[in-house]
Order: structure tokens, then C-alpha cells, then sequence
């Protein structure tokens, strides 16, 4: 019968064991991340919304409204313009306005200051299905 033990002490083959363990396991994992990797590759998603024009002017006094065009145009994360969006028009505005556009499609709004105010805001919302998610942003209209 073989000995296992050497004269100090060691284990004969356990240090070979050990490296050949190690490098399997390392293969292994390398290709269960490179696995996840392609798995997490996602759609685009909505990123950011810009507006033409970003800021509305109201001139009078007391509750003051103002129809107005708001061009939206509405990015992806990579930077496209994205299409077939649902835009919700809130806050500083006469009535709620939700309306299916492209980007770069104008939208018209009744605009609207409160005679308590010098400046109100308009939240812009888009929102489209199939996981792109939404995004915001906001006009500021202001009393000229």
C-alpha cells in the first residue's frame, strides 16, 4: 500500500487537485457570467423628452391662459427618436390633455397661471408599452 503522507507532513497530489479545481472553476464561471451577459441585453427603454419651446410667457393680470403649441420629442436609451408614444399634459394647464404622438409632434395646450403666482409649471409625461417604461420632464410658463 502507497503512503499519502510525505517525510513533513504533506499530502501527496493535493496541491495538483487543488490547482485543477481552481481552474475549472474559474472556466465555469466565466461562462455562466458571459450567460448573464447576453441575458441582461434589453430593449431600449424611454430615456428623456425635450420641448419646444421649453419655457411658455402669459402676459395679464389675474388667472391668465394661453393656448400654446408644445413640440415633444421623445428619446429612447440609445438616442432614437421613438414613436407611438402616450403623452399626459398636467399641472399648469386648463384641463388634463393625454394624446398619442411621434416624436416631434406638436400638442396644443391651454396653458395657464393662477392669479396667486408669477410662474406655474407643465408636467410632461411619456409613456409606452412593451417595457419601454416613461420618462418626464416639465415647461415652466411664467407671467411676461
Amino acid at each position: 500500500m502507497r503512503r499519502t503522507m510525505d517525510r513533513n507532513g504533506g499530502m501527496e497530489g493535493v496541491p495538483l487537485q487543488l490547482i485543477i479545481a481552481v481552474v475549472v472553476g474559474m472556466a465555469a464561471l466565466g461562462i455562466v457570467i458571459g450567460w448573464l451577459a447576453i441575458a441582461s441585453d434589453t430593449d431600449a427603454n424611454l430615456k428623456r423628452i425635450t420641448t419646444d419651446p421649453e419655457t411658455v410667457e402669459i402676459t395679464g393680470e389675474g388667472r391668465v391662459n394661453l393656448t400654446v403649441a408644445i413640440t415633444v420629442y421623445v428619446y429612447d436609451s440609445e438616442g432614437n427618436e421613438v414613436d407611438d408614444v402616450i403623452v399626459t399634459f398636467s399641472g399648469a394647464v386648463d384641463s388634463k390633455v393625454v394624446q398619442k404622438i411621434d416624436s416631434g409632434d406638436p400638442v396644443e395646450v391651454q396653458a395657464v397661471i393662477p392669479s396667486s403666482a408669477d410662474t406655474a409649471v407643465i408636467d410632461i409625461k411619456a409613456e409606452k408599452g412593451g417595457g419601454m417604461g416613461s420618462t418626464d420632464t416639465t415647461v415652466i410658463v411664467m407671467r411676461g
